[in-house]
Order: structure tokens, then C-alpha cells, then sequence
């Protein structure tokens, strides 16, 4: 009964390590004065780089099957409306004198008068405009009175039009009240705050204006001096368009982190990467040139280490005309940085933060625009020829295990793996067994010594043949019997890394094939049966 409990055992292990009994042949599998031998194929992998690279990574290979990695991204968007703002606006005129002279010291006739003058546009950003279209917003005046007569006044600005009719707002002013508000939607209007002509259009932030206004006597003196007077105040301004200089701003590239490991499982990693590339994809369509600058750009490997690339500002490219896009392409490679710091050794994150600069350097001459739709955006691709240096490289994989608890006709427990190689890399295997909580109870190979022979290599890098190893481990009846009935699973650790200090190329044709069995000797008697 003993015999035919393990055996029911051992074959549920089969069935859920899902590979065939075909995949091994032990020798002398047999049944001789009921000491039987039973081989049990547990594990059958193929590794290919794609096996183990990044979900998110994209994977190409050139005409010789070399591989290159390749990882991309968003880095960031930022829309002009959300930087680039109209503050409010806030205009007092100068006090208007009535200038006709009436002798009567009792008022009851009409007079009428004119004056015009201009308000100046103020932005903290330096911005002188020379065209301003309004998506929204609001103009309110509050015209005030010294006079004790009825006044109305009309406020023009002959150069914010819609539909070719001016801005105008009229209010009264009715005594002995002093003050009155009225207010106006600049949804539609178009300022025009040009001086001039010419292709600068003349003087920039020039606002005109005419205040027409008329008193009616009320029979009080019309009295020297006696004036009005108005507060000008625009809020909310939404544009649709802005043209001339628009000052300086920086739009900040938020701090962020890429995941860029090379592989997944990665427990450690040395690698250093030959030729690394990243290209960097910038979409304008602000009216104008800015500069992106990174004020942190820099590796972080999974053991901590931090390698920081010096980039000097990078030059963009932005629209000549409204509803234009420019993409702007820029390739960081070892021939105008130092990428290589980056990416040796090969990183698990890139972190970055930076600004972009919009007229950090220009003047009023430099003419820009931006609509409500204008945006800047920058994507990152990575390219990492898998053209390495592993000075060290740790994988590992985590497979359920479930080892005969009844262990009484157990003489040794043994485990076979063979491994065929085709990959330039070289290394040791260690199998772990732990508990359901992954607790370590054991491991497989008793010493730290190379088990896996790295395939040969040309003088190219490139791989030129295949290796093999078998290698056999066995565990005694106490060893085995301390620690089975508690596994639940296993960890499969390997470390790889190249011999010396070439690199060698990673191909589409280099693969590990590992298959691990378990053979169990038994030592029962016909009355167990």
C-alpha cells in the first residue's frame, strides 16, 4: 500500500509539472527484487531573450538576428493655455475736465466733449502684444462724478472689434449719485494693440481709447474744476489667439520615472550595453522656438547605484503658422553625450525632471503666437542593442512544487538536469525550496560552482555553436524526508555573465534549453504490495 500511495503521488507531480515522460531517458528505469527506479520530467523550458525581456518592451533584430530592445513612451504634454495666461487688466483714467466755459452759476443746458487717450497692456511675463483674440472674459467701467448734474458717458476702444463694431460701453450717472457700472461678455472681440505698421506692427500693448460724455444741468453751478473720471477693469480673459512677443515662461516637465529594466525576474544586474540610443520626439505647435532642459536625467539600478547624463538644452522647433504641428526629432547617442553613463551599468528605472523654456532668451523683436489649442509634447524611445557585457545577471522563476510526503519506502531522492546552450553566457543554477509562504527550507545544488557552459563565440561577438551539461544531484532518505512534506514551490535562481571583457551579441537563434527530472529510488518488500 506504501508503494501504491507514492506512486500516486509522484505521477500527480508529473501531471501538474505538464511536460511529457519522453522529454528525459533514464537509463536503467527498471524493477529488480522491488528496488524500482521512477524518473518523473518535472520542468522543460526553451529561453529565449523574448522570454525574458519586459511585457512593454518591443523587440527587434537586424539582418543578422541580432536583437535590439526598444522601449518608448510619453514624457509629458503641456497645453499653452495652461501657462501661457492674460492677466487681469486694471486702467484708471486720468481725471476729464469739463472744458467749455458757462458763466451761469445755474446749470440747465446740455454740453458735450471728447477726449482720447491710450492704456498700456502689463504682463509680469515681459509679454508685448500685438494681437489678442477672445474666447471669453469680461470688461466692466465704473465711470465716477464730481459734477452735480446727469452725465452719460460712453467708453470706446476703436481697436477691439467685433464684427467690425468697436467696444463701446455706456453707462449714467444720474445726481446726486456720484458712481454707476456696466459691464460687458468679450467673448468675439478681437484687440488689435498694434501702434503702427510694417511687419512688427509698430509699438506692441497699445490699447486706445475715447471717452465721449455729455452733461445735463440740473440748475446747480457748473463749477471749475468739476470732473469725471473711470476704472477700467477686464477679468476672466480667455483667448483663442495670441500674436506678438509673448514673454518668458517655464513650463515644467513634472519628475517622472520610465521603468526601463532590461529584463524581467531581474533580481541584480551588472550589464553594461554597447551603442545605447535614446531618441527623443518633440510635437510643437506653439508659434515659436523653445528649449527643453533636463535638470535631472539619470539611472537608477536595482542595487542603487545612480548614474547621472549631463544634456544640454535641446532646441525645438514650433510653428510658422496656426494649426501647424513641427515634430522635432533629437537622438541622444554616444556621439553628443555621455548616454553610455546612463545606461552602464543598464538601469531598472530612468528618472527625470527638467523645464521647457519658452523666449528664455528672446526680445520684443521675436514674434510668437499660440492658440487655445496650442500644446508641446514630448515621447521618448529607448533603443538598446542587446550587445552586452554581464558582468553579472540574476534571473529567477517561481513554479509550483509539490514533493511524496510518504517517504518510508523512499531510498534517495535524485534530480537530473540537463541544460543546452546557445547563448554567450555562462553561469550556475541554484533551485530553492520553499514553503506555501515562501519561506526557504532547502536548495538543490550543494556547491556555488559554474554549471552552465557559455556557448562559443567569433570574434564578432557572435555565437558559433551550442554546449551541453548534465549534471546529477541525489539526496539521502533524512535529507529529502526533512523537507518534503512542507514544499509548496520552487525558486529557480540562475546568474549568468560573459567571460573577459568582450561584449557579445544577443541573437534571435541563442537560446537555453533546461529540463530537470526526478528519480526515485525505491526499497520495498512483496508484502508492502
Amino acid at each position: 500500500m506504501k508503494r501504491i500511495l507514492f506512486i500516486s503521488t509522484v505521477t500527480l507531480l508529473a501531471v501538474a509539472g505538464c511536460v511529457k515522460k519522453n522529454d528525459f531517458n533514464f537509463k536503467n528505469l527498471q524493477v529488480d527484487n522491488w528496488q524500482p527506479d521512477w524518473a518523473l520530467p518535472i520542468l522543460n523550458s526553451n529561453l529565449t531573450l523574448k522570454n525574458i525581456v519586459q511585457s512593454n518592451t518591443s523587440v527587434t533584430e537586424d539582418g543578422e538576428g541580432v536583437y535590439s530592445l526598444h522601449y518608448s513612451g510619453d514624457i509629458f504634454e503641456a497645453k499653452a493655455v495652461d501657462y501661457i495666461k492674460i492677466p487681469d487688466q486694471n486702467y484708471n483714467t486720468p481725471n476729464i475736465v469739463q472744458t467749455v466755459t458757462i458763466p451761469t452759476a445755474s446749470f440747465l443746458g446740455t454740453v458735450s466733449q471728447t477726449t482720447s487717450n491710450n492704456f498700456t497692456y502689463t504682463d509680469a511675463s515681459g509679454a508685448q502684444l500685438a494681437y489678442l483674440n477672445m474666447k471669453s472674459g469680461n470688461v466692466s467701467v465704473t465711470l465716477n462724478s464730481t459734477f452735480k448734474h446727469n452725465v452719460t458717458a460712453t467708453i470706446t476702444f476703436p481697436k477691439a472689434l467685433k464684427g467690425g463694431a468697436p467696444l463701446q460701453l455706456t453707462t449714467n450717472i444720474n445726481w446726486p449719485s456720484s458712481s454707476s457700472t456696466v459691464s460687458v461678455d468679450l467673448a468675439g472681440y478681437n484687440f488689435d494693440f498694434t501702434n503702427g505698421t510694417g511687419a512688427s506692427g509698430g509699438t506692441k500693448n497699445y490699447l486706445p481709447y475715447s471717452i465721449s460724455f455729455t452733461i445735463a444741468g440740473t440748475g446747480e453751478p457748473l463749477l471749475a474744476g468739476e470732473h469725471i473720471n473711470a476704472n477700467i477693469v477686464m477679468t476672466n480673459i480667455k483667448y483663442s489667439f495670441i500674436g506678438g512677443f509673448l514673454g518668458a515662461y517655464n513650463i515644467p516637465i513634472p519628475s517622472d520615472t520610465i521603468d526601463v529594466a532590461v529584463f524581467d525576474n531581474t533580481l541584480s544586474a551588472n550589464i553594461f550595453i554597447r551603442n545605447p540610443k535614446i531618441n527623443l520626439a518633440f510635437k510643437n505647435s506653439f508659434g515659436m522656438n523653445v528649449a527643453a532642459k533636463f535638470d535631472n536625467l539619470f539611472g537608477l539600478t536595482n542595487t542603487g547605484i545612480k548614474v547621472n547624463m549631463p544634456l544640454s538644452p535641446i532646441n525645438v522647433t514650433g510653428a510658422s503658422i496656426v494649426g501647424q504641428s513641427v515634430v522635432s526629432k533629437y537622438t541622444i547617442d554616444s556621439t553628443n553625450s555621455t548616454v553610455q553613463n546612463l545606461f552602464n551599468p543598464a538601469p531598472n528605472q530612468v528618472i527625470y525632471n527638467g523645464s521647457v523654456m519658452v523666449n528664455g532668451g528672446g526680445t520684443g523683436a521675436v514674434y510668437n503666437f499660440v492658440t487655445d489649442t496650442s500644446s508641446i509634447a514630448l515621447t521618448a524611445a529607448a533603443e538598446l542593442p542587446a550587445w552586452f557585457n554581464i558582468i553579472n545577471f540574476s534571473l529567477q522563476d517561481t513554479t509550483k512544487l509539490l514533493l511524496p510526503e510518504d517517504t518510508s519506502v523512499l531510498q534517495k531522492a535524485e534530480f537530473k538536469m540537463l541544460m543546452d546552450n546557445s547563448f554567450p553566457l555562462y553561469g550556475r543554477i541554484q533551485l530553492y525550496f520553499v514553503d506555501e509562504n515562501y519561506n526557504l527550507l532547502d536548495s538543490l545544488v550543494p556547491t556555488a560552482a559554474d554549471i552552465i557552459a557559455q556557448a562559443p563565440v567569433d570574434a564578432a561577438g557572435r555565437v558559433s555553436g551550442r554546449t551541453s551539461q548534465v549534471t546529477t544531484f541525489t539526496m539521502t532518505h533524512d535529507h529529502y524526508n526533512a523537507m518534503a512534506s512542507k514544499v509548496r514551490h520552487a525558486l529557480i535562481r540562475g546568474q549568468l555573465k560573459t567571460s573577459g571583457t568582450n561584449s557579445v551579441k544577443i541573437q534571435s537563434s541563442n537560446n537555453l534549453i533546461v529540463k530537470l527530472a526526478f528519480r526515485f529510488t525505491l526499497n520495498v518488500s512483496s508484502t508492502d504490495l
